[in-house]
């Protein structure tokens, strides 16, 4: 009872689910193997040529991009596997583009704030004791008027004790 390779549909979209193993000619990994190779070629290339920072982000991450989808297509037999797998890969690789673009436009604006608060530095121990005057925290002793007299600590006052380093 033998019966041609066929006639068996052995493929992912069988109705009995069986899979067997897609089995390459070795021209296909050579093949792979030459592209993967170009590409990394390219890579090194592209790091000697300077067109912005932005724009050399945008090149590697085409190179890498591209090299991802070879292995994916080949190694990982997306090629020969049903379409939906193959948009559930695109659709990850979306996904990952816009969380890599949120973090991107979030180091546009670091630092911003360190300048801000170098200028008026709050008190860990009672952060809320500062005035508020718009969105600057003045700290009370600034905004009240200097004391009359002496910027010396009167006599008999204690100096305040040193605060033992935590480790």
């Amino acid at each position: 009872m033998s019966t041609s390779h066929a006639e068996h549909d052995h493929g992912h979209g069988s109705a009995n689910g069986d899979h067997v193993p897609h089995v390459l000619p070795f021209k296909v990994y050579i093949a792979t193997f030459a592209t993967l190779l170009f590409l990394t070629v390219v890579t090194v290339a592209a790091s000697y040529v300077d067109i912005g920072h932005t724009g050399n982000l945008i090149v590697a991450l085409l190179i890498a991009t591209i090299k991802a989808s070879v292995v994916a297509l080949i190694f990982m037999h997306l090629k020969w596997d049903h379409k939906f797998h193959g948009i559930i890969f695109v659709s990850a690789l979306l996904f990952l583009a816009v969380f890599i673009g949120i973090t991107m436009s979030d180091t546009e604006f670091r630092g911003e704030a360190e300048a801000i608060e170098a200028k008026n530095p709050v008190d860990l121990k009672d952060p809320f004791k500062a005035q508020r005057t718009g969105d600057i925290a003045i700290p009370k002793e600034a905004a009240a008027p200097a004391a009359a007299g002496s910027a010396a600590p009167a006599a008999g006052s204690a100096a305040p004790a040193a605060v033992p380093a935590k480790h």
